[in-house]
């Protein structure tokens, strides 16, 4: 599946520039937060597996072996196919953080189309562009920084048919 081939490539591209610009602690939870989302979408149990694995990094003596261990894991989860249920739920727990700043209207028109998307009548770009409209709209540090949105956008290689 060309999405699973190329999140995977790129995230671990992105992870080896990590590892060649000068491996910290800090970098490395930096570079699993901004992928949450997108390891969400491919694996729930294997996302929090791999979020406790990231918990545990300071119990680790060698950052290289912790790195080593993390690659593989990211690996692994990156090879299971993202469903179409599994962004679902990534965009329904997306939809949370704008429950507050939301108009009734507005929130109606975002769960409708999030649910196109799920019975297969729209592609994932159409609630992916409402949600990044939102993300204009009301800016979120956290939703900025992940790597998901840039998957999905207008000049991502990865546009998918309903």
């Amino acid at each position: 599946m060309c999405e699973n081939f190329y999140a995977r490539t790129y995230a671990l591209q992105e992870l080896n520039d990590l590892h060649e610009q000068g491996l910290t602690r800090g970098a490395l939870v930096a570079f699993h937060s901004r992928y949450k989302l997108v390891l969400l979408a491919h694996s729930q149990p294997e996302y929090r597996a791999l979020g406790r694995f990231m918990a545990d990094i300071a119990q680790w003596s060698s950052l290289e072996d912790f790195y080593a261990e993390y690659r593989k894991r990211l690996a692994d989860l990156l090879s299971q196919p993202a469903s179409r249920n599994d962004h679902t739920n990534v965009l329904m727990h997306v939809q949370g953080y704008f429950r507050p700043h939301l108009s009734s209207p507005q929130r109606q028109a975002l769960a409708a189309v999030i649910d196109d998307y799920r019975q297969g009548t729209q592609p994932l770009l159409a609630p992916v562009t409402l949600i990044k409209h939102y993300m204009t709209e009301f800016p979120d540090a956290y939703l900025s920084s992940q790597r998901y949105f840039e998957f999905w956008s207008e000049t991502s290689p990865l546009h998918d048919k309903p």
